[in-house]
């Protein structure tokens, strides 16, 4: 194989940059809620029904979810009718309604309505962009391209967060409005991946798209391994097409590779979101006044630090942990760092619920300090770690653990169970936190962390470097899985 030039990867990069505009603006779409809350819950709130009660917030928060559930399969479907970077260009549509329902909604169900939109939209993008990335990238830096889209989540967040303390309620939603138009024009640029072009019988097309992302300017300039990999790429479509069996159906699913890989995904999913990282950057506030109160005998001043501060902070670190995955998954692999992530989260994780649960009645200038720094460092030790593996790794894992066969259905299938597990979380920490208390959530917590690192050491195969077309990973011994 020969070795990689930064000409045969410039388009990679370019394309992975453009499709992940989107991603941009959905992360912008997550940290909205957190700068309008105070808005929404004051008396100045322009809504017909005034402030926001406690369960009216909680349903604009987990609304997003409800959406993210129709996202994954109408966006699935349509992908696989007109080809991802249509169905990816589609995607602004309920990006752009849930931006006119900020500016325009009246009430809290208009609020709820636009959320359901932009969940809508949130599902489609991470059932599209992981398999866009991985059908146009070179094997060697999938998972570095692939990386992207949760940096791209975690640096709209920050970007939502910042403006939204700059500018008003409705001058938000008109500033980052460009980003979808931004978006829009790249795409206008970029070739659909060659994969789909083939399944469309665009043969010519096809190869052109494989030129493009593999840097290849000319016919005359195509070298014997730009041939070979077009071929491979041919027969498998081919393959497809023409088996006895290329009819996707039950058999498919209950197969050893099929129900291995399947398995898998759906269990890193369901660990991606239940690992609670997600609840921590939204309820942050809460987690930090509930972590301090009682340092000083429950009057709170022990926090030197506004409530408000922690979500910046957590979403800030979330972000430099997604980039230092990027620059570790092809070269650590995937599954170190997922076993790696799930236990020095649940430690963080432990460390704060042991501190909850034993820390001084009274307060000292010593333990003020403590009250202000250690939940502090614990959560931002949690988030990233969480960054450098739980976050990131399972949806570049998931389109190489796939078989090929099963790759569409089985990512939509991994998609809507995202958007239930997180549905389920956000509406059940805060009864979790009144019922059980912070440290006996926490603890619940770190025990799903490392239940997961048990079964990821037991049964995940290591996919770093694996051809997207072999399907799925085969059956490995454990010194096998471990390289």
């Amino acid at each position: 194989m020969h070795p990689l030039t930064f000409a045969s990867i410039r388009n990679q990069f370019l394309g992975t940059f453009a499709v992940n505009i989107i991603a941009l603006a959905h992360g912008g779409v997550l940290g909205w809620v957190s700068p309008s809350l105070a808005y929404l819950q004051s008396n100045e709130t322009h809504l017909t029904g005034g402030p926001l009660t406690v369960e009216q917030t909680s349903w604009l928060g987990s609304s997003l979810c409800i959406g993210g559930m129709v996202g994954v399969t109408l966006f699935g479907l349509l992908a696989d009718y007109v080809g991802k970077r249509r169905a990816l260009q589609c995607i602004t549509v309920p990006h752009v309604a849930f931006w006119l329902c900020v500016l325009f909604g009246s009430d809290v169900y208009q609020l709820c309505l636009g959320r359901v939109f932009a969940g809508a939209a949130g599902g489609g993008l991470i059932r599209i962009v992981p398999l866009y990335v991985a059908e146009i990238a070179d094997c060697r830096i999938r998972g570095a391209l692939g990386s992207l889209l949760p940096i791209c989540f975690n640096a709209g967040t920050v970007l939502a967060f910042i403006v939204g303390g700059l500018v008003s309620f409705g001058t938000m939603p008109l500033v980052l409005l460009v980003l979808p138009a931004i978006f829009l024009l790249a795409m206008i640029m970029l070739p659909d991946t060659p994969a789909c072009l083939l399944r469309s019988m665009r043969n010519e097309q096809a190869e052109r798209s494989l030129m493009f992302y593999r840097g290849v300017a000319g016919h005359f300039q195509k070298s014997d391994q730009f041939r070979l990999e077009f071929q491979q790429l041919c027969d498998a479509i081919e393959r497809e097409k023409t088996e006895p069996n290329a009819g996707l159906s039950w058999k498919d699913f209950a197969s050893g590779p099929g129900r291995r890989g399947l398995a898998m995904a759906v269990f890193l999913m369901f660990l991606n979101q239940c690992s609670g990282s997600l609840a921590l950057i939204t309820y942050a506030a809460t987690i930090f006044e509930m972590a301090t109160d009682g340092g000083d005998g429950g009057s709170g001043s022990a926090f030197l630090l506004p409530p408000s501060i922690a979500p910046i902070v957590l979403a800030t670190v979330q972000l430099i942990g997604t980039i230092v995955s990027l620059a570790l998954v092809d070269r650590v692999g995937r599954r170190i760092l997922l076993i790696v992530s799930c236990v020095g989260v649940a430690n963080g994780y432990l460390t704060l619920a042991a501190y909850v649960q034993f820390r001084p009645q009274e307060a000292t200038v010593g333990s003020s300090t403590i009250a202000m720094l250690l939940p502090l460092a614990c959560l931002s030790f949690s988030i990233l770690l969480a960054s450098l593996g739980l976050l990131t790794v399972p949806f570049v894992v998931m389109a190489e653990i796939l078989p090929a066969k099963l790759r569409n259905v089985g990512s939509s299938i991994c998609m809507t169970i995202v958007a239930v597990c997180a549905f389920a979380l956000l509406k059940l920490f805060p009864p979790l936190l009144a019922t059980v208390g912070l440290p006996g959530t926490m603890s619940l917590l770190a025990m799903v962390c490392l239940v997961g690192a048990m079964l990821i050491t037991g049964f995940l195969p290591e996919t770093k470097g694996k051809p997207l077309l072999a399907g799925t990973v085969p059956e490995s011994e454990p010194s096998q899985r471990a390289n």
